[in-house]
C-alpha cells in the first residue's frame, strides 16, 4: 500500500460524483461540511464538479451514520443550515451571517434574482421535507429497503423486530442441550461436560461466536458423532506424533550423558543428570503411549534447557559448541507441533454455535421476527441473490447520493453493502458515495468495527482523497501540543504514530492541522492555564498502586481550579467567566478507574456524575432492598419479612431503633400498620403508587439527597418502580410480580439475559457537575477542560484475555482463531496497541483549552522491570522500547522541550485533601403550600 496523499478539501469544488474518502480529523468541522455539501446536492451547485442527477430532494440522498442521535443531530443541522441559506437567498448579501465565505460564494454563483429566488425556493423545500429525508443509522436503513423492495429482496411484508434476542437465544441454546446433550453417555458426556457444565455455559460460550466466521463444515452432524470423530481425529494425530520419541529420548541421554561426564564443559547446576534423566523418562513413556499415557510429557523447565539456547546457557563459557543431535531440533519444535494437534474443545464450540445460531434463525422464522443483527446480513444476501442487480438498480435509483459517516467505524459487511450498490473501484460518474471518516479515531472494534474495512476502503479510492484541515474546536496552543506530540512519534524510525508504517507505505499517517483558534482563554489566578499538563509518577508500581494516588492528585487539581474566584474564561475587554464543575471531564477507560476518581472527588466534597454507566439497575443494592420490601408489604402478616425489609440499607434506619422494633412490639406495630396500608395501596392503584408513596411516608428523598450517592439510590428505587409498573400490565398479582423481580435481579448479577436499554441504570442528575466519563462514549463529544488521570492504563492482550482471534488470512478473508498460538497473540497484542493509540489521540483531542494528563511508571505481573512502553502514552512519547524511569524522564523532558505549550510536573509524595468551597450562597427555600383540595382517591 502505498504513501496516501490527501488534498485539503474545497466545500465549494468538491467532486460530487464517483467515489471519495473524506478524511476528517477530531474538531474539523465534518458537521459542517456535511451540511455545506448537502446544500451543494439540493441545489444542483457545481458545473462539472456537480452531481450528474441535478438538484436532489433530501428522500434521493442517503446521509448514513451509526447512532440515532447523530442522525436526529444531523437532521437538525442540516435543516437549520437549509433554512439559513434559504433565507440568505431571499434577501440577498445584507442577511449574510459574519464570516461565512461559502454561503457569499454560493449566494455570487447565483447572480441573477430570478436564479436567487428559484434556489431560495428550492432550499425552503428542501427545510420543509426533512421529515422525509434518508438520513438513518444503518439498522434503519436496512430494514426500509428490506421492506420497500419486499419482492426483489425475498422478504416477508409483516415481520417484527426484536431488539433484544435474549430469550430467543436461551430457548435455542435449550432446545440444543436437550437435543444434542441429553442422549450422551459415558466418556462422550464426560467430554462435553468438561467443557460446559450446564446450558448455561454453553448459552454464554455459544454467544461469544454467533457472529464470528465459522468453517462451512461446523454445525454438521449430531454431538455425539462430532465428539467421536474430534476424539479419533486428535488420538490418530498424536499417535502419529508419539512415533519414534521413546528412540529419541534414549539417544538424548545417551548424548547428554556422554557431554556432562566431561565436567570442566558444562556448568553441573544448570545441567544435572538427576534432571534431565526425569524429563527424558517422561518424555520416552510419553513416546511409548498407551492407555494411561498424558497428551504430552511433563518436562517442566526441560522444555527450556533442552534446547540449543538452553544447553548454550548451561555450557562454560568461551568453549565452541559441541555436535548438535537431530532429535535436539525436533525436541524444541514439539510444543508447537502438540499445540497444532487438531482440538476437540475447539470442534465442539464451532458445532454448537453453527447449531445454536440455525436454531435462532429459525425460531426466528417461526415467529416471523428479526433482530437488529438480520437486517445487514438480509440485504447483502438479496444484492447476491438472483434478483440482486434489479435490486440495486432501485436503491441506486431511489438515492444517487450516499454520504456516509463515521465510516472509520464501518464493520466487512457494512462496507460490502456500500460496494455491492455503489461499486466503490468503479468510481461510476453517474452516483456518488461520500465516505466521511478518520482512521485515527477507529475505536469500537469490540463492536464489530473493522478499520481493516476502511484501508480497503482507502485503497479502492486512490487518488480520490479529502482532507479537512483546520481545527475549530481547540485553542492554538492546544491543537500546536497535540500535533506535537504526534508528529515527533511520525517522525521517528519505525510504525509511525499509529503503528501502520511498513516498507509499503502508511494507510494511516499523522498529519498535522492547522487551529482557528478560541476567542477566549482560560485563566488561573490570573495567569494562562497550560494547554497541556502532564503530571508523571515515575516510581516503578502495578495500575492498582497508582490509581488511588493519580485519582487524588485530579481531584485535588479539579478543586483548585473549582475553588479559584479567577479561574474561568476570559475574553479581551472582559472579565473572567467562571469555570464551573460541568465544564471538566474527566476520561476513563473503566468503570474501577471511574469509582476511583469519583470517590476522590468525594472526599472533597466535589460533586460529580458518571455518564457512561451500562449496568443494570437489577443488580443494584437497591434492587434487592426493594424486592424485601415488596415480600413484607406482600406479607404484611409475617413479622420476619417486616422486620428483614426494614433493615435494608435503603432504609438506613439506625442500629439502636432496629433494636427497638426487635424488642419493643409497641415500637413495631406503627411500622407493621404501614405495611398493611401499602398493600392495600398496591391492591388498588398499582406497585407505583406503592413506592412513590413509600419514598413520601419514610422521608427517604429528603434523607438520600443530603447523603454522598444519594441521587443515584432515588434514581435507581424510581426507575425500578417504573419497571415493575410494566411488568404489572401482563402479570397476575403481587407474588407473580415479586417473582419475576426476584428472577430478574439473579438474571442480571449472573450476567443472563438481557432487558434492553430500559434497564441500563438512568442518569441520576443533569445538574452543575463534573463529568466522568469513558473515553470510547466520549468520542464526538468537547469539553473546556479534559482530566485523563490514568494515560497509560492499558489491558494487555494475553492469553487470559484472549479466549479467541479473528484475524485475516493470506487472502484477506477473516480467520477465526479459538487456540491462538504465540504468535495470533502477538498480532493480538499488536492490534491492542494501534487500538490504544487511536483511543488516545480520540481522549487527546477533546478539549478545548486545556489537558490535564497522569502519567506513570508501570509494571506488570511480578517483574519488577518497567512496562509504560507498551501503553499508547508511553510508546508515543517516549518511544516503543523498554527503557527505566531515568531513561523515561528524559525521554519526557526532551519531548515537553519541543513544544512551549506543554508543561511538566513531578508528582509530589503528598496529595492535600482541599474541600470545595461554597461557591454562591443559596436562595432561602420558599414556604411549602398546603394542599387542601379533597378527591375521591377510590377510582
Amino acid at each position: 500500500m502505498s504513501e496516501p496523499t490527501s488534498q485539503r478539501l474545497d466545500p465549494l469544488n468538491f467532486p460530487l460524483h464517483g467515489s471519495q474518502l473524506i478524511e476528517a480529523s477530531a474538531g474539523t468541522g465534518k458537521t459542517w461540511t456535511i451540511a455545506a455539501l448537502y446544500l451543494r446536492l439540493v441545489l444542483g451547485h457545481g458545473g462539472e464538479q456537480a452531481c450528474p442527477r441535478g438538484p436532489l430532494r433530501p428522500d434521493q440522498i442517503l446521509v448514513m451514520t451509526f447512532t440515532r442521535v447523530a442522525t436526529r443531530e444531523l437532521s437538525d443541522r442540516i435543516r437549520a443550515r437549509l433554512l439559513e441559506a434559504a433565507q440568505v437567498f431571499r434577501a440577498g448579501p445584507q442577511a449574510l451571517p459574519e464570516g461565512d465565505e461559502f454561503l457569499a460564494a454560493l449566494l455570487a454563483s447565483c447572480p441573477g434574482e430570478t436564479e436567487r429566488q428559484q434556489a431560495a425556493w428550492r432550499l425552503a423545500l428542501a427545510a420543509e421535507g426533512m421529515d422525509d429525508a434518508a438520513i438513518h443509522t444503518i439498522d434503519a436503513w436496512c430494514q426500509r429497503m428490506l421492506r420497500e423492495h419486499a419482492f426483489d429482496s425475498g422478504q416477508l411484508f409483516e415481520e417484527e423486530l426484536v431488539p433484544d434476542e435474549a430469550q430467543l437465544l436461551t430457548q435455542a441454546a435449550h432446545d440444543h442441550w436437550r437435543q444434542q446433550v441429553y442422549p450422551l453417555r459415558g466418556e462422550l458426556l464426560d467430554e462435553v461436560l468438561a467443557l460446559w457444565p450446564d446450558v448455561t455455559a454453553l448459552q454464554a460460550d455459544a454467544a461469544a461466536l454467533l457472529d464470528l466466521p465459522r468453517p462451512a463444515t461446523a454445525g454438521q452432524g449430531r454431538l455425539a458423532e462430532v465428539v467421536q470423530q474430534a476424539r479419533q481425529a486428535r488420538a490418530d494425530a498424536l499417535a502419529r506424533l508419539r512415533a519414534g520419541w521413546a528412540e529419541r529420548a534414549e539417544d538424548l541421554r545417551a548424548w547428554l550423558l556422554d557431554q556432562v561426564a566431561d565436567k570442566g564443559a558444562w556448568n553441573g547446576a544448570k545441567l544435572k543428570p538427576a534432571n534431565f534423566g526425569k524429563w527424558l523418562d517422561s518424555l520416552a513413556a510419553w513416546g511409548r503411549g498407551g492407555p494411561d499415557a498424558p497428551d504430552q510429557p511433563d518436562l517442566k523447565t526441560g522444555w527450556t534447557r533442552l534446547t540449543v539456547a538452553g544447553l548454550v546457557d548451561a555450557r562454560k563459557p568461551g568453549l565452541p559448541p559441541p555436535d548438535w543431535p537431530p532429535a535436539l531440533a525436533e525436541l524444541e519444535a514439539l510444543p508447537a507441533a502438540l499445540a497444532g494437534l487438531p482440538s476437540v474443545r475447539d470442534t465442539l464450540r464451532l458445532h454448537a454455535a453453527a447449531r445454536i445460531a440455525a436454531r435462532l434463525a429459525q425460531l426466528k422464522r417461526q415467529a416471523a421476527q428479526f433482530g437488529f443483527a438480520d437486517l445487514q446480513q438480509r440485504l447483502l444476501q438479496a444484492l447476491d441473490g438472483p434478483r440482486g442487480e434489479a435490486l440495486r438498480q432501485r436503491i441506486v435509483g431511489q438515492t444517487p447520493v450516499a454520504l456516509i459517516d463515521e465510516f472509520q467505524d464501518t464493520s466487512a459487511l457494512q462496507y460490502a453493502l456500500f460496494d455491492r450498490l455503489y461499486r466503490v473501484a468503479d468510481n461510476a460518474p453517474d452516483t456518488a458515495l461520500l465516505l466521511i471518516g478518520d482512521p485515527k479515531q477507529s475505536i469500537y472494534r469490540f463492536r464489530g468495527a473493522d478499520i481493516g474495512s476502511y484501508l480497503r476502503a482507502r485503497q479502492a479510492t486512490e487518488g480520490r482523497h479529502h482532507m479537512l484541515g483546520t481545527n475549530f474546536r481547540s485553542t492554538q496552543a492546544l491543537v500546536a501540543a497535540v500535533n506535537h506530540g504526534f508528529a515527533q512519534a511520525e517522525a521517528r524510525p519505525g510504525e509511525g504514530a499509529f503503528g501502520y508504517r511498513s516498507a509499503a507505505g502508511n494507510p494511516v499517517p499523522f498529519e498535522p492541522v492547522g487551529a482557528r483558534g478560541r476567542a477566549e482563554r482560560l485563566v488561573h489566578d490570573g495567569e494562562g492555564v497550560p494547554a497541556l499538563t502532564l503530571v508523571h509518577d515515575l516510581v516503578p508500581r502495578a495500575f492498582e498502586q497508582h490509581l488511588r494516588p493519580m485519582a487524588e492528585r485530579c481531584a485535588e487539581q479539579i478543586v483548585q481550579w473549582l475553588n479559584g474566584p479567577q479561574t474561568g474564561f476570559e475574553r479581551t475587554g472582559q472579565g473572567v467567566q467562571r469555570l464551573r464543575p460541568a465544564d471538566i471531564a474527566v476520561l476513563v477507560r473503566s468503570g474501577r478507574e471511574a469509582r476511583a476518581v469519583r470517590a476522590a472527588l468525594r472526599r472533597r466534597q466535589v460533586a460529580s456524575v458518571y455518564l457512561s454507566d451500562r449496568e443494570s439497575v437489577l443488580a443494584s443494592d437497591e434492587a434487592a432492598d426493594l424486592l424485601r420490601w415488596l415480600q413484607a408489604v406482600a406479607q404484611p402478616q409475617d413479622t420476619r419479612l417486616v422486620r428483614a425489609a426494614l433493615a435494608t440499607r435503603t432504609l438506613g434506619l439506625p442500629l439502636g431503633t432496629l433494636q427497638q422494633l426487635a424488642d419493643d412490639d409497641e415500637a413495631f406495630d406503627p411500622y407493621a400498620e404501614l405495611m398493611r396500608q401499602l398493600q392495600a395501596l398496591w391492591q388498588a392503584q398499582g406497585v407505583l403508587p406503592l413506592v412513590r408513596q413509600t419514598v413520601h411516608r419514610l422521608d427517604l428523598g429528603a434523607r438520600w439527597l443530603g447523603q454522598p450517592e444519594g441521587e443515584r439510590r432515588l434514581t435507581n428505587l424510581l426507575h425500578l418502580a417504573e419497571l415493575l409498573q410494566a411488568q404489572s400490565a401482563r402479570l397476575e398479582g403481587e407474588q407473580a410480580l415479586i417473582r419475576w423481580l426476584a428472577e430478574a435481579i439473579d438474571d442480571a448479577r449472573q450476567g443472563r439475559g438481557g432487558g434492553g436499554d430500559e434497564q441500563i441504570v438512568r442518569l441520576e442528575s443533569d445538574a452543575d457537575l463534573v463529568q466522568v466519563i469513558t473515553v470510547h462514549k466520549s468520542k464526538g463529544l468537547e469539553y473546556p477542560v479534559v482530566c485523563l488521570p490514568f494515560a497509560t492504563s492499558l489491558r494487555l492482550a494475553d492469553r487470559r484475555s484472549t479466549p479467541f482471534v479473528l484475524r485475516e488470512d493470506a487472502a484477506g478473508q477473516p480467520r477465526l482463531v479459538l487456540a491462538p498460538d504465540d504468535e495470533d497473540l502477538a498480532w493480538a497484542e499488536r492490534e491492542r496497541l494501534r487500538e490504544d493509540l487511536r483511543l488516545f489521540y480520540v481522549a487527546l483531542t477533546r478539549a478545548r483549552h486545556a489537558l490535564w494528563l497522569g502519567f506513570t511508571a508501570l509494571t506488570i505481573g511480578n517483574s519488577p522491570a518497567c512496562q509504560t512502553h507498551r501503553s499508547a502514552a508511553g510508546w508515543l512519547l517516549a518511544g516503543p522500547e523498554a527503557t527505566t524511569p531515568e531513561a523515561l524522564a528524559q525521554a519526557l523532558a526532551g519531548w515537553a522541550a519541543g513544544c512551549p505549550d506543554i508543561a511538566l510536573q513531578p508528582a509530589g509524595p503528598a496529595v492535600g485533601l482541599t474541600p470545595l468551597a461554597p461557591r454562591e450562597t443559596p436562595l432561602p427555600l420558599a414556604e411549602a403550600p398546603v394542599y387542601a383540595g379533597q378527591f375521591d382517591r377510590r377510582w
